[in-house]
């Protein structure tokens, strides 16, 4: 039954937005490094709540390459699509299906939009350029709450 449900609510949302229609973002603002050469994410925990639909604002304000990847992350949620624009907020890419890390060059912004689907805890969010881990830029996921629909 519960997979019925969660068939059933990524169906409802591909219908929603095919249309032009479905619920508003909660809009979610990630820096991948910092513009005087930290390598860290700020911030560098994020929390989601199961049942909601999120707009993952990443932005690289470095003079360097950097990575928001997350294994476990992108095996928890369904994402509806990666959006890519110009300066002038064209969109110039969509990415569907399943993204388990992003490369942002310098510069660069993007918005993930997604639904939280399972559970997990403190999970790793990383930078795999070298040394980036190690200099700092790590940090953690949480998804929490109970499935949408449920009682």
């Amino acid at each position: 039954m519960r997979t019925f449900l969660t068939l059933l609510l990524i169906l409802f949302s591909s219908l929603c937005f095919a249309v032009g229609e479905g619920p508003k973002a909660i809009e979610v603002k990630v820096s991948v490094g910092t513009a005087d050469g930290k390598q860290v994410f700020v911030p560098d925990h994020l929390e989601f709540e199961r049942g909601h639909h999120y707009k993952l604002v990443l932005h690289n304000p470095s003079n360097e390459d950097h990575y928001f990847a997350s294994d476990a992350f992108a095996t928890h949620i369904h994402t509806h699509k990666v959006e890519v624009a110009d300066k002038s907020g064209k969109t110039l890419v969509e990415v569907h299906g399943a993204v388990h890390d992003v490369e942002l060059k310098p510069g660069a912004t993007l918005e993930w939009f997604f639904y939280p689907m399972r559970n997990g805890e403190n999970m790793k969010l990383y930078c795999h350029k070298a040394d980036h881990e190690e200099h700092g830029m790590v940090g953690t996921i949480t998804i929490f709450g109970k499935p949408p629909f449920s009682k």
